[in-house]
Order: structure tokens, then sequence, then C-alpha cells
């Protein structure tokens, strides 16, 4: 039966399952740097800025960026997430970087007064902050006139097999709830999707630029176990039935098998950084 979609459940899954991947994510965040290097790239931090990283996760791009704004700038990470929150201060607090600094918090929810930061980065995180709409507006609400906004969001399933599959498969036995609407990860992932999106919200001169690199992995137990671990999505396949379960990573396999080299995977992924401006 179709299921009722809220944000408070939403919200709620959200938050448990990030906790539960937290500590695995940490660790599996490495296959998405040269992501994270395209999106600072594209915003070009500057010494002195005041900089929002939203859905911080554990740590990156905010550490980076605060390496690069100094001791005279400033960068506030906020995750809805307590222990991504814990475990990116751990290791500001490990590398000595004052600078930086992490609260949980919901980012359709900016406890953060108006016109505060320079710049606003999210990497993945506006496909799955549960108001994603409201999200953007409360970035733009917190950015000084003029500030800037760069967000990394992952293309299309097709143009994203890293992701796809595995989650091609969940959805042949996913539900969309009451109204038919079904969350994938590629939401405002098409071409110039996320730009009309962030121009919905009231930025201008947004820009895409789509960028495409690979995940590797030692071969598909690899990728599947760290997939399945680092992400809410291992949480949601373990609440199918057995059945579902060995179908869904039957069928994966026989996906990774076009991926191989040699005896190992390297997967593609395409992402979509957009900019804009307040």
């Amino acid at each position: 039966m179709p299921w009722e979609y809220t944000d408070e459940y939403y919200r709620a899954y959200t938050r448990t399952t990030w906790n539960e991947s937290a500590e695995a994510y940490a660790r599996f965040a490495a296959q998405l740097a040269e992501f994270r290097t395209d999106l600072v790239a594209a915003v070009s931090p500057q010494a002195g800025e005041r900089v929002l990283d939203m859905g911080c996760g554990p740590g990156e791009p905010a550490l980076t960026i605060a390496g690069m704004v100094g001791s005279s700038g400033s960068v506030l990470g906020i995750d809805l997430a307590e222990k991504m929150v814990a475990l990116a201060g751990e290791t500001a607090q490990a590398r000595g970087m004052p600078n930086a600094a992490f609260r949980t918090m919901d980012c359709a929810e900016l406890d953060l007064p108006q016109a505060s930061f320079d710049l606003v980065t999210s990497a993945f995180g506006f496909q799955i902050f549960t108001d994603p709409e409201k999200a953007a507006r409360e970035a733009l609400r917190v950015l000084r006139p003029r500030g800037r906004i760069g967000v990394a969001v992952w293309g299309l399933g097709a143009n994203v097999p890293a992701l796809d599959a595995l989650v091609a498969p969940m959805l042949e036995y996913a539900e969309p709830d009451e109204t038919g609407y079904l969350p994938t990860p590629y939401e405002t992932g098409g071409p110039g999707e996320m730009v009309r999106f962030l121009e919905a919200a009231g930025f201008h001169d947004a820009r895409e630029e789509r960028v495409t690199h690979l995940w590797r992995f030692e071969g598909a137990e690899d990728y599947l176990d760290s997939i399945l671990s680092s992400t809410p999505l291992g949480h949601s396949l373990h609440e199918e039935t057995p059945e579902v379960q060995r179908d869904v990573l039957r069928k994966t396999r026989q996906n990774l098998r076009r991926w191989e080299v040699g005896s190992k995977l390297e997967l593609p992924a395409e992402a979509a950084i957009v900019t804009a401006f307040r």
C-alpha cells in the first residue's frame, strides 16, 4: 500500500539513517573528494570570508574552506545528523582549526541571522534535505547582498552508474506515497534543473557546470559493503523482505559487471556544480 509522506517522518528518517551511517560515511567520503574540489574551485573562497556549509556531513568541504579563508574568516558547518556534526568537530579540533565550527541544525530552519555570510556551500545536500525549497530560501536569507552560493547535486540516474547500479534495482520495489511521489537521489539533477531551482528561490546569475569522476572499488562486494554501510540505502534495503533483498543484490551485481576493470570496478558519476548570487 502507498505510504503517507510527511516532513516530520522524512526528517526523523533522515536524521536516524545518517546517524547510523556517519562513521562509515566518513571513511567513504574520499570517493567524493574530486567533486568537492570542483565545488570549492567554482566558488573560490577568499581570505576573511564567512562561510556556511549546509549538510556538512563529517566536515568537508567546510574544513578545506576554513583553511582558505584563514584566521580572519570563519566557516560554520551544519547538519541534521548529530553524529556527523560530532565527527566534523573532532576533526577540526584535531587539525587545530578554531575558525571552523559545527552545529546540529535543520537546513530548512536556520537559526542564524540575516545577511551574515559571504558564501554558502552544499555538497550533495539539496537532494536529501527535507524541504529543499525552504533550505534554498534560507540560504538566500543568510547571505549578504551579492553573496554567493555553490551547490553540487548528482546528475540523473543514467549518468550516475556509481549510485544507480544499486538504486535502480531498489526502485523496482519502492512504493510511492499517496500522491505518487517517490524520492530519488537525482532530483534537480537534470540539465539546468538546479539553476532553475535556485532562481525560483530568488538567486540570480546562476551557472551550471557538469563534471564526471570515477568511484573505484576492489570489486562487487567492496562496492556493496561500502555503499550499504555508508548511506541510508543500506537501512532502506534491510527494511525489505529477504527475497527482495536477494533480488536487489543479484541485479546490482549484474549491473556492476559493465564497469569491471580487471578484478576491480570503476564506476562513473556525474554531478552538476551550480553557482549563483544573492
